[in-house]
């Protein structure tokens, strides 16, 4: 009988520091679960940013460019109309948007087109590139998951095996 109370110590150390074993094992899990759902979260956040800058940007673009076309229309009818009004004067064929290239205040409309062109590819080019971050982001904290609920089984199936050996274990 002397025997079986330090058997009993031994067992419940055992249980102890396998439970305690447990618990720093969830711990851990819970805080690399914590920490991948904030940079989850974090890349998602970035994510709409770059849409709302690069969506802001683009709309700058398209405000600024439409306003300098609209400042060539008014231009070019200006021209028009007082070449018009003064029938003796020499009438410059050419027009107002024939010295575009000298002049940066009044490019021409393929110039403008071309430019609007350019900018739009540049932005779908960045919004691509930003979507295939988010993908690539998002694979990845995939297999963060998956890596994450084979360690929760293999958590699960010691937990049952230190239950099992707990029951079958004298105290």
């Amino acid at each position: 009988m002397s025997l079986s109370p330090p058997l009993r110590r031994l067992s419940s150390t055992n249980s102890s520091s396998k439970e305690s074993l447990i618990n720093a094992y969830e711990a851990e899990e819970e805080r690399i679960i914590n920490v991948l759902s904030r940079k989850l979260e974090q890349l998602r956040e970035e994510k709409i940013d770059l849409e709302n800058a690069l969506e802001a940007e683009s709309e700058s673009h398209v405000n600024r460019l439409s306003r300098e076309l609209s400042a060539l229309r008014l231009a070019h009818q200006q021209a028009v109309n007082g070449s018009g009004s003064t029938p003796g004067s020499p009438v410059d064929i050419r027009g107002p948007l024939a010295n575009s290239s000298l002049n940066p205040l009044h490019p021409n409309t393929e110039a403008l087109l071309e430019a609007l062109r350019r900018e739009n590819e540049n932005l779908r080019n960045r919004l691509v590139d930003t979507e295939r971050d988010y993908i690539r982001v998002t694979r990845l904290n995939e297999v963060y998951r998956e890596e994450l609920i084979d360690h929760r089984r293999r958590v699960s199936a010691f937990v049952r095996t230190v239950d099992i050996v707990g029951k079958l274990t004298p105290l």
